[in-house]
């Protein structure tokens, strides 16, 4: 023994001083080792073992003993010792010299001999070697449970402190990350009650009531020897009523309860607990009703004594008398302050906290309850008591009481009371967990029995982990997927996305093929009404040939050669229709109504018999004209406004077009140049009808002076207009701002006048030219037509409204209207050949236009100002769908020809109630404004300049078309590109650098 003694004193000498940072392990391990192989020889490893652990608790316990110097001397050397001892006895019995719960086992007596200062620094040591202490360590035996309790006790010394709250933590956190959340021991040992309630209320109620007069004595303010809070008044202090007392001491008894549960097992507390909470809830109902009573007051006055003033007089000599280390919240108060704590918030808040979890905890004492956990081995519930029937009544009622109390408690009760609910609810399942004797809930590793070669060729099966049993779905997950094979997600959304199904609406009005006899029906019908027609039609061409006949036979006075001349003979029969004078193209079938007159033979032709010879067979009755009710043809179609529109319609050699303008924003000469295009692209053999088609009949006409329009269609009769293009409109979103009741007229009261016109006519064939306005800040880009209408400008407000009208005509008269809307976006560029273009008066309201202008000189700026650049657009400025004008003229000749009973296409086969569509017509990509000004800088080789001001009301970030039913539906194409536009819109410009003009 003293040899082991002397050889851990020369240990201690050999080793160098301890500084804050501590020795390494290296150092104590090596001189360790060499103490512990020259001490080998001198006793049995037994003995030694006993010898070793003895001095080190001896030298542990030796320099304990100076603590209470250290603490008075403010000395940190001390616990520089008190950490190298430590290291040391965890070096010894690293190297197996001691028993491996020795350091442990000199812990758990070291804490409890020191302060809870000194504990603090031992804990930091612990933290610093908890890898080492740690290490092997198994739940529930050995040192596992000498750590676990050690530390639990120094909980239980801490909670009694009341200022330990972040020592209590770090206990707490180390426990945490050592033992498991399921390890038994470790929840028991920590989930016990704190300590029992010993503050105002249990003092006053176990002793006699001379005791509490005697109490009472010594509490009131002014009293030498008392601890309790005096307070200056205005007038005489005044003794608390006795009523007052038994609430103060009824209010804190409640406490008891909360700390220790188990005092329900004494007889009757339960309904001496009832009658006190029935007496503390209504009073803190009152204090809450009070606050809420006074919100918003600038100085809120307490329910008890408001002008009291805190007041804390120390005598000379005294200033210490009171002063301890520790001080107890639980203890500062009294009866006078208990209305003012009861004021508080918060600590209602607390108060009503501590009740629900202690009603939930009794309700866990039911009979039904008590069956679900209690067992013999479960011992942290187990005591007699048992909720009644009634009682378990009164405790909901009482939960709901309280739970509205929080409710009402301000600010944000009602988040608080949500809170403390969650909260509940969790503890509960933290609660049943325990009472299963904290069942394990931990999972084996996953793993898989694979079969593998072995170096023999045998297969055996081996256990993977996860990483290895999901390598090859891993890697398969990493490939590319197939492309799916429905475009729309699966076959039936594919399907009916096909067929042109685009909302719910379309597939409740789903197309109905019919029934094939109501249509062998219709095809009879119109067979006997081609009978008939044919029958009267021949009639006429015999009654014509009879009176040529007659016209033969009579000699002409004139005649000298014998020669006749064909003159239909004077007769009071006039033909049942008389022939149309109206100049309608020569290719065009006569108007319903009308016949055909019968070419004159030449002047020289044959000689007239004198007697009719009857021919050997039956002539050949020739063959009918045209005719409107026969065989659908082309008719008049009138155009308001729209030069390339025109121009395409004279192409096609099919219609005779008609145009009304008030050249507000054109001139006459635009007309003049489409017929000279128009002339110059017909073919070498050209028919006169041919030539014919070229002409166009123009008239200056305002939409807005309803006589006008109606004298250009009393021109043509009733009928004579086969359908109408309405191009005319006022389209300049900024000026709409400014002038809106101007637009309203223009756009939508001239429209309603045009739709009455034509219905007087029987002309009931629109193609109206809308805008992508309509659809104001679309919710999805590229924008179907199923968007809802919202615009956003004083324009697009008259073309949803005009469509408005329009669809509601079409629904009021589904037999006669039917109308095509095209909502089309930026149209841009000119005819390649630069002879007609965009030429608006005064300063462009579009930006392709007004950059023409600047380039040619026009417009003397070379500053284009963009409307804002922070937009959610790739470049900040306004997206918009350009299309090439030519495109756009061509998809108005497709929506005419839809409205054609010969189409090729019905379109309005998902449309049974009436005969109204809208198609989108662009290309289905946006350009932003700086994108068309680097178009306009190539294609003009003019340096733009660019300022950014503020956005534009009206302006809408994102403009770009879905033109899918156009194309799928019209065949309509914008196969044009940007370049081309720009190029053909320069190509007009330098040709024509002041217009028309």
């Amino acid at each position: 023994m003293n040899s082991l003694q002397s050889s851990f004193n020369s240990l201690l000498q050999s080793l160098p001083p301890s500084t804050s940072s501590g020795r390494s392990q290296y150092q104590l391990d090596e001189q360790v080792q060499k103490v512990i192989d020259s001490t080998k020889t001198k006793s049995s490893q037994e003995v030694r073992k006993s010898q070793w652990e003895y001095i080190l608790r001896n030298e542990i316990f030796k320099l304990a003993e100076m603590e209470g110097k250290a603490l008075k001397e403010e000395d940190e050397t001390y616990y520089y010792k008190v950490r190298d001892m430590l290291d040391l006895v965890l070096a010894f019995t690293e190297h197996e010299v001691c028993d491996q719960s020795l350091p442990f086992s000199i812990l758990q007596d070291l804490l409890e001999t020191q302060t809870i200062a000194s504990c603090s620094h031992i804990f930091s040591w612990i933290e610093s070697r908890a890898p080492r202490l740690t290490k092997d360590l198994v739940p529930q035996k050995g040192k596992a449970l000498v750590l676990l309790r050690m530390l639990n006790d120094l909980l239980r010394r801490l909670s009694k402190t009341g200022s330990m709250t972040l020592f209590c933590g770090r206990i707490l956190t180390f426990l945490s990350g050592v033992f498991p959340l399921g390890e038994r021991s470790g929840v028991n040992l920590r989930g016990e009650y704190g300590p029992t309630w010993e503050g105002p209320g249990i003092v006053a109620a176990t002793q006699p009531s001379d005791e509490k007069k005697e109490i009472s004595e010594e509490d009131k303010p002014g009293v030498d020897g008392g601890d309790k809070m005096q307070v200056d008044e205005k007038e005489p202090a005044k003794t608390p009523s006795a009523s007052k007392d038994d609430f103060y001491n009824t209010f804190w008894s409640l406490q008891l309860p909360f700390s220790k549960p188990f005092v329900f097992t004494q007889p009757n507390y339960f309904s001496e607990f009832q009658e006190a909470v029935n007496k503390v809830l209504p009073v803190i109902k009152e204090a809450t009703v009070k606050e809420r009573a006074m919100m918003g007051s600038k100085a809120v006055v307490g329910s008890g004594a408001s002008t009291l003033k805190r007041k804390r007089d120390v005598a000379d000599g005294d200033e210490d008398s009171n002063i301890t280390e520790y001080f107890f919240a639980k203890y500062l108060t009294s009866a006078d302050l208990l209305d003012l704590e009861i004021a508080d918030t918060h600590f209602r808040r607390q108060v009503l906290f501590q009740l629900l979890i202690l009603l939930n905890h009794l309700l866990s004492f039911t009979k039904a309850e008590k069956t679900k956990w209690q067992t013999p081995r479960n011992r942290s519930l187990q005591m007699d008591f048992t909720l009644d029937a009634d009682g378990e009544q009164w405790v909901r009622d009482t939960i709901t009481r309280a739970m509205e109390e929080l409710r009402q408690t301000t600010p944000n009760g009602r988040i608080f009371a949500e809170t403390a609910v969650t909260i509940l609810e969790r503890e509960k399942n933290w609660i049943k967990w325990k009472n299963e004797m904290c069942m394990p809930f931990d999972k084996a590793p996953y793993f898989e029995e694979v079969e593998v070669e072995d170096e023999q060729g045998q297969n055996k099966k081996k256990k993977v982990g996860l990483q290895e049993a999901t390598r090859g779905a891993r890697e398969n997950m990493r490939k590319a997927p197939p492309d799916w094979e429905h475009k729309y997600g699966s076959a039936s959304l594919t399907e009916i996305w096909e067929m042109g199904y685009r909302d719910l609406g379309d597939l409740e009005n789903r197309f109905d093929p019919g029934d094939v006899k109501e249509y062998a029906k219709k095809i009879d019908m119109e067979n006997r009404k081609i009978e008939m027609r044919t029958k009267v039609l021949r009639q006429q061409q015999e009654k014509l040939e009879t009176m040529k006949a007659a016209a033969a036979l009579t000699p002409s006075p004139a005649s000298t050669s014998g020669d006749v001349e064909m003159k239909p003979p004077e007769s009071d029969t006039k033909p049942a229709v008389e022939p149309s004078t109206s100049s309608v193209h020569p290719s065009l079938p006569a108007k319903p109504g009308t016949i055909s007159e019968p070419k004159p033979q030449e002047p020289n032709g044959p000689a007239a018999q004198a007697e009719p010879v009857a021919p050997a067979a039956p002539p050949v009755p020739p063959p009918l004209p045209k005719d409107a009710q026969i065989n659908r043809a082309e008719e008049n179609v009138l155009v308001t406004g729209g030069s390339h529109v025109v121009y395409v319609l004279l192409k096609t050699r099919k219609f005779k077009v008609i145009t009304i303008d008030n050249h507000h924003n054109s001139l006459p000469a635009a007309i003049t140049r489409i017929q000279e295009l128009a002339q110059e692209e017909l073919p070498a053999d050209a028919t006169e009808q041919d030539k014919e088609s070229t002409i166009i009949d123009s008239h200056l006409c305002d939409l807005t002076k309803p006589e006008q329009v109606r004298a250009v269609f009393e021109k043509y009769g009733k009928g004579g207009i086969w359908g109408v293009i309405h191009i005319a409109a006022y389209k300049a979103v900024g000026e709409s701002t400014e002038i809106p009741l101007t637009y309203y007229q223009n756009n939508v009261s001239a429209t309603v006048s045009l739709l009455q016109t034509m219905s007087e006519f029987d002309c009931t064939r629109l193609v109206y030219s809308s805008s992508a306005t309509v659809y104001g800040t679309p919710p999805v880009v590229p924008i179907p037509e199923t968007t809802r209408l919202q615009a956003d400008s004083p324009y697009g407000k008259t073309k949803v409204m005009a469509e408005t009208i329009i669809d509601d005509l079409c629904h009021a008269e589904p037999q006669r209207w039917q109308s095509l809307s095209l909502r089309y976006f930026n149209p841009a560029g000119a005819h390649p050949s630069g002879r007609i273009g965009e030429d608006p008066k005064g300063r462009p309201g579009n930006l392709l236009p007004l950059l023409a202008h600047m380039a040619v000189g026009r417009i003397k700026e070379s500053v284009l100002k963009v409307f804002g650049n922070d937009y959610p657009t790739p470049d900040g400025t306004c997206v918009r769908d350009y299309l090439h004008v030519l495109d756009l003229a061509s998809g108005h000749l497709l929506a005419l020809e839809a409205l054609s009973p010969d189409a090729k296409t019905d379109v309005f086969w998902d449309r049974k109630d009436a005969k109204y569509k809208a198609y989108n017509l662009g290309k289905g990509k946006g350009m932003s404004v700086l994108q068309i000004v680097e178009a306009m800088r190539k294609a003009t080789g003019f340096d733009y300049k660019t300022e950014v001001i503020g956005r534009r009301r009206g302006d809408v970030p994102d403009l770009t078309a879905d033109p899918a039913l156009a194309e799928k539906e019209l065949g309509f194409k914008a196969s044009k590109d940007l370049e081309t536009m720009c190029r053909d819109l320069w190509n007009f410009q330098t040709k024509n650098p002041n217009g028309y003009e």
